[in-house]
């Protein structure tokens, strides 16, 4: 699929999106056997870091023994971009009873205060900049006073201080992982490859790489533009890349840098304000979110010094690597996770 169709089918999903809303929840008075946390998910069936992050979550939860489910709106609806065996259900086979938890994304946050008061429910808010897209004023009154609400996730340091500045409530950090035997450094350096993710920011890098491109900056290096692959693919061209090129901005996290880190690339760009915590600039090259000159000439630096040290960027990867393997590993992923429902009071 071509790089035009993409961006036709991203925008018609968005449009269904602000057209016909969020799904319709389904409800039951009586209680199950065993009482579910229910993730609402968009079948949306493309490359997206936010709702791979929703099946990892029911993925962790149905090891730990708490029972848990994606929920979609198409029956027989799973994404199959990367690979899974996750719990999966739709709202009409799976109305919610009285002791089930429903997880909704911030982006469909709006159909919260449709549902009876008693509906138990938590917001994952992936992108705290994302709180007030849809009807700003009907989230801001529920995330302030709803009784069903029983907490609020996100994922970065940067999102737990923006949405406990504007609620004034304690917001839950949980973390996230990078799966670590599919992004790895290599053994060795690589040649001369600079890879970006056009998906965001994709007018930001690409001016950046003609300004490069004028000053004969780029001569002998191959830009990879990673879009629309499986995860599999993401990881194994991430692998042979050298410097990764961020243009993110104003992310939840950042889940494509990091994913770089991991694979051995320096990175250089935006933190996008979310993934400040992990530009560490012992082992990447931050520049101000949205200054196309700073960023210009730090990529510049970065392949001069590339060229004057070969494997410079390199060995600043592999540090990255194994900073990223310690901060976002499964482990400290996983018992966030068990800590923040344990806190909630939620029993399986």
């Amino acid at each position: 699929m071509g790089l035009e169709e993409q961006a036709r089918r991203a925008y018609r999903v968005y449009q269904r999106y602000r057209q016909h809303g969020p799904p319709k929840i389904r409800l039951r008075e009586t209680s199950a056997a065993a009482p579910t946390i229910y993730y609402l998910a968009r079948d949306y069936n493309e490359p997206s870091g936010g709702i791979r992050t929703l099946y990892r979550h029911v993925d962790v939860l149905n090891e730990a023994g708490v029972a848990a489910a994606v929920l979609h709106e198409r029956r027989g609806f799973r994404c199959s971009w990367f690979p899974n065996q996750t719990r999966v259900t739709d709202v009409r086979s799976s109305p919610l009873g009285p002791d089930d938890l429903l997880v909704v994304p911030e982006t469909d946050a709006r159909l919260l205060p449709r549902l009876p008061a008693s509906v138990r429910h938590v917001v994952f808010n992936q992108s705290g900049h994302l709180t007030w897209n849809v009807d700003a004023e009907l989230v801001t009154r529920h995330y302030l006073g709803s009784p069903g609400l029983l907490g609020v996730m996100v994922v970065s340091e940067h999102s737990q201080d923006l949405l406990e500045h504007a609620f004034r409530r304690p917001i839950h950090r949980v973390r996230l992982s990078v799966d670590a035997a599919l992004f790895s450094p290599p053994d060795r350096p690589n040649g001369r490859v600079l890879t970006y993710m056009p998906r965001r920011g994709r007018a930001d890098a690409e001016n950046v790489l003609h300004l490069l491109r004028a000053r004969g900056a780029l001569g002998g290096w191959t830009i990879d533009a990673v879009d629309g692959v499986s995860q599999d693919e993401v990881a194994r061209r991430l692998r042979a890349s050298t410097i990764f090129l961020s243009s993110c901005y104003q992310e939840g996290f950042g889940l494509p840098a990091v994913e770089a880190m991991a694979s051995g690339n320096y990175v250089v760009g935006f933190h996008g304000f979310g993934g400040r915590e992990f530009f560490d600039p012992d082992f990447s090259r931050p520049t101000p979110t949205g200054d196309l000159l700073a960023m210009s000439r730090a990529l510049e630096e970065c392949l001069t010094r590339e060229a004057e040290q070969p494997g410079w960027c390199w060995s600043r990867g592999v540090e990255a690597a194994r900073h990223v393997r310690a901060e976002y590993s499964a482990e400290r992923e996983r018992a966030s996770i068990l800590a923040f429902f344990k806190e909630i009071g939620h029993r399986p």
